[in-house]
């Protein structure tokens, strides 16, 4: 056996003891002996350290690294500069790996000297709704070797590309050399971070096969209505995204010419900052984060980067609407 495993998964860990079994499980199923696991245990109070513990002899490379809680990007980024694999991936804890991903990932890479290998997955609800592909299959099929704009592009022009690090395995060495870590404290991170591998990537390949299953659940912060502090939290997540998209597009003026969806995109991230406003019920809530909003330079933003007549015709009618709490 190599001295460097082949795939290096960095797990990040917060209270996941009603998962973290069957996550280790699904992982051993992929009968890969030349694979390392980074466990980040983020400042879990659970029993989530006894399990992970349980399941120190179960792989050969095999690491723990334990913190205070930071939040899922400051696990990532601490897994990801103590792993040593040559292929790194992100996987959730509490989702379904389908047995043969990663080997089938690995060998689309290996073969063809991928920065950036991808397969689809499903969309499962735990509220009895159907499951559903996340990419439709008549919208996004699989491709030969692409440049990374090319794939983004194609990608974005769907309109159902979901920004996901978790069906993905990543050259290592790629991500090294790029220097790319995960934004502290932001909601949606993989956003800005698909978007700047992608832009980057020489070669990437997309498979249609479903490997994973994403669990949606209905009780969780990303899909209940929520309070008025949380759509104001969420906007202001939002906006940082929309800020570091732009600063992304400005590193990249050659790729993202490639690439008009980039503009696209963040009008429309921008929109869904403006839903999240619309909801807020507190009047002094909303003119706040709509003071902000404009402060901030974000309307400009929104408004330079949106493409078509739709685009613009919502953006223009939200316009007056806004204004309307601020006079």
């Amino acid at each position: 056996m190599s001295d460097t495993p082949l795939l290096s998964l960095v797990v990040a860990v917060y209270n996941g003891e009603k998962f973290l079994s069957a996550f280790f499980d699904s992982i051993k199923a992929q009968h890969l002996d030349s694979l390392e696991l980074v466990v980040v245990d983020d400042g879990s109070s659970d029993n989530s350290a006894a399990i992970i513990a349980q399941y120190a002899s179960e792989f050969p490379y095999y690491k723990v690294i334990e913190q205070s809680n930071q939040g899922v990007s400051a696990a990532r980024n601490t897994g990801l500069a103590e792993a040593t694999g040559e292929y790194v991936a992100f996987p959730d804890i509490d989702d379904v790996i389908y047995p043969g991903m990663y080997p089938r990932l690995l060998e689309m890479a290996k073969k063809n000297d991928l920065d950036v290998a991808t397969c689809n997955g499903t969309y499962i609800y735990d509220d009895g709704r159907p499951s559903k592909k996340i990419f439709p299959s008549d919208k996004l099929q699989s491709t030969d070797v692409l440049d990374g704009p090319t794939w983004l592009q194609r990608a974005l022009a769907s309109r159902k590309f979901l920004h996901v690090t978790w069906l993905n395995i990543y050259r290592h060495a790629f991500i090294k050399a790029q220097g790319f870590t995960f934004e502290h404290g932001l909601r949606h991170q993989d956003i800005p971070w698909t978007t700047e591998v992608l832009l980057t990537a020489k070669r990437v390949q997309y498979t249609d096969e479903t490997f994973y299953d994403y669990l949606i659940h209905s009780a969780s912060v990303s899909h209940t209505p929520g309070t008025d502090d949380t759509r104001m939290r969420n906007a202001r997540h939002y906006m940082k995204i929309l800020e570091m998209l732009y600063v992304i597009n400005q590193r990249y003026p050659d790729a993202v010419r490639r690439v008009p969806a980039c503009q696209w995109q963040i009008a429309k991230e921008g929109l869904g900052i403006l839903h999240a406003i619309n909801n807020i019920g507190d009047t002094a809530k909303k003119r706040e984060i709509i003071q902000e909003l404009f402060d901030r330079g974000i309307w400009t933003l929104i408004w330079k980067n949106a493409r078509g007549l739709r685009q613009h015709w919502r953006l223009g009618r939200r316009y007056f609407r806004l204004k309307r709490y601020l006079a």
